[in-house]
């Protein structure tokens, strides 16, 4: 009889992290559900100290994503080294942080269809005259206009993953899939 494997845990910050990974699995054919994992927001990476032993005694194999500015909270809870490779132990680096990740995976031309195709392309304009973003370029003004709000932010998480090409997935993103195929 095989072993039944461990649940699996992916922490991640945030609800538009969460937004990403549920929406990256079924692109790679991973059946959260049937594969017994669960996606968990845990409401900033301060709280990973708590959470990553909490799920741990809980007996799963647990990882997740983090942004790069607060790998330390990450590297703590593992008792591990600022700077040292957390992949090994499940846990990805967004650089600097999932939106501009997914801007860049996507690409800033095919930015406007989609801002126009969900109603936002308008919005977006007037963010770009805002003279505070007038002056950054492109990639950076949809970054700050996915990321200025907590909704619109979710909601473009998981459009920019599902608009992606193969191939063209985020490292920290392909570092999941390849950490729950790795079990």
């Amino acid at each position: 009889m095989l072993p039944v494997p461990k649940p699996i845990t992916i922490l991640v910050e945030g609800e538009s992290d969460k937004a990403a990974v549920v929406t990256l699995l079924p692109r790679f054919g991973i059946d959260a559900e049937a594969e017994n994992i669960t996606v968990t927001v845990i409401n900033g990476a301060g709280n990973f100290g708590r959470a990553i032993p909490e799920t741990v005694a809980l007996g799963h194999r647990v990882g997740g994503l983090y942004d790069e500015a607060e790998e330390h909270f990450v590297a703590d809870a593992l008792n591990r080294q600022a700077g040292e490779d957390l992949t090994r132990q499940g846990f990805f680096a967004s650089r600097p942080d999932l939106e501009l990740e997914l801007v860049r995976a996507v690409g800033a031309v095919a930015m406007t269809p989609l801002l126009e195709q969900h109603g936002d392309l308008k919005t977006f304009r007037n963010f770009q005259d805002q003279p505070k973003y007038r002056d950054a370029d492109v990639v950076e003004q949809l970054r700050r206009y996915i990321g200025a709000n907590g909704a619109r932010k979710a909601k473009y998480a998981a459009i920019l993953v599902e608009a992606l090409e193969f191939g063209a997935f985020p490292e920290p993103l392909e570092g999941i899939v390849n950490w729950i195929w790795s079990a």
